[in-house]
């Protein structure tokens, strides 16, 4: 059994406009991440993510491995650092500069510690190819931290110099393969923003640096984005392109603020032609493969969709990927709800729910506090479901308050053991139908 008093749950009171560690406040995700003792800074840009916020990063980690393996994704591990000669070789390490970390080992060799792999993987084919197209399409993904000397990082998470993110590659035999593939990994996100209840839009974008034949954005509505969405009120059609009328139907369009959670491209031979990463056709002589990549940034997809859910005060989050899903909060020690419902009925009420939430219950054990303070302290956390044993415990048969809390509506129920455990069980049975389905 979990209890709320042995986390390590650093909670923090930040004055208004004050500075944590050369941190400026400047979001609300920010600000509750912070507050709430999930993330805490070291520097600028750079921060210590801790266990509250890791068990979210680990559950939206398998929400995206379900869906990108279920589109014929192969997981592997690339080192972060990337040998500076093979960005020369694509002209990228003149093109990107400034945004790169270097840095040289005692050899005089320089490396830098990549923000995408694009380089390594064609040199990785290389080295092991020419490929036959037998062999193709090939999707090699991994979830692993990068890193970007931003000019001025803020925002938290949503915009940091060490980050987590999903990057993906495609290898082909042709271009047409390299569509279809790329339609495939387009649903398989598609799918993820759907469970995870976020309204992301994938709109055309400039392919810029990286380069390729095809490029979109997956864009999610939110104050604290730093780019400008056109959203048509009719059919919800979105674009990049600031527009008073939508080009699908007509209708007026609303300009947003969006956080880009994601990106894809079709890349062509920008990168396996100059690093000489080959496939043989069915006839002639051997020519460059063709590369479609795939990004989502994990840790700003995690602070975004606080951004785009969350009130001011009080963190929500998809329920898929909240750190705990139940909390039970007890009677206050000494009370008449305590002499009857008191730490071992609660151990037993929480492995009762275990069996349908599995490792995803916690209980707030600090008794001595009223259940008004931890009920409240519970809300700003965002627990989806919280079970409070109150006065209507002492009836009979005895029933808890149950508040289910959403970005959309927050409602409270008072349900019987076997009514709370019918809930519950419903809920928990839907996430695993959803990710045995995709696997």
């Amino acid at each position: 059994m979990r209890y709320l008093s042995r986390l390590f749950q650093p909670v923090i009171t930040i004055p208004k406009n004050a500075k944590i560690k050369n941190t400026e406040i400047t979001c609300k995700s920010q600000k509750l991440l912070l507050e709430c003792g999930l993330i805490r800074p070291t520097s600028a840009g750079l921060f210590t993510i801790l266990p509250l916020a890791r068990r979210a990063l680990d559950k939206l980690e398998i929400q995206i491995r379900s869906c990108i393996e279920a589109a014929g994704g192969q997981r592997m591990s690339v080192p972060s650092l990337t040998v500076a000669a093979l960005w020369e070789r694509t002209g990228r390490l003149q093109a990107i500069g400034p945004e790169l970390m270097k840095m040289e080992d005692r050899h005089g060799k320089k490396y830098l510690l990549a923000p995408t792999h694009e380089e390594a993987i064609a040199d990785l084919l290389a080295d092991v190819g020419p490929l036959s197209y037998k062999q193709l399409p090939l999707l090699l993904y991994q979830i692993s931290n990068k890193y970007r000397d931003e000019h001025r990082p803020k925002h938290g998470l949503l915009r940091s110099r060490e980050f987590s993110m999903l990057d993906a590659y495609g290898i082909h035999s042709s271009e047409d393969c390299a569509l279809t593939v790329y339609h495939t990994v387009t649903q398989a996100y598609a799918e993820l923003f759907r469970r995870l209840q976020l309204p992301v839009h994938r709109v055309a974008a400039p392919s810029g640096d990286m380069g390729g034949s095809v490029s979109h954005e997956w864009q999610l509505p939110a104050p604290a984005g730093e780019d400008q969405l056109s959203v048509c009120s009719r059919c919800e059609h979105a674009s990049l392109d600031p527009t008073d009328t939508c080009s699908q139907c007509g209708a007026d369009t609303e300009t947003r603020s969006s956080i880009e959670v994601g990106h894809t491209f079709v890349l062509g031979s920008k990168y396996s032609s100059p690093l000489s990463a080959l496939c043989t056709p069915p006839s002639g002589a051997p020519q460059p493969l063709i590369m479609s990549c795939y990004g989502i940034g994990v840790t700003r997809l995690l602070a975004a969709s606080l951004e785009a859910l969350s009130s001011d005060k009080s963190l929500r989050w998809p329920a898929a990927i909240a750190p705990y899903t139940v909390i039970i909060i007890g009677p206050k020690e000494g009370s008449k709800e305590w002499q009857s419902h008191g730490a071992d009925a609660i151990q037993r009420l929480s492995e009762r729910i275990a069996d349908t939430h599995d490792d995803d219950v916690i209980v707030d054990d600090r008794h001595h506090l009223t259940i008004g303070k931890r009920l409240m302290m519970a809300d700003r956390m965002g627990y989806p479901y919280i079970v409070v044993v109150g006065k209507a415990s002492l009836e009979r048969p005895p029933r808890y308050e149950v508040y289910c809390s959403s970005a959309a509506a927050a409602s409270v129920r008072l349900l019987t053991e076997d009514e709370l455990l019918g809930l519950l069980g419903a809920a928990g049975a839907e996430d695993h139908d959803e990710i045995k389905t995709s696997a």
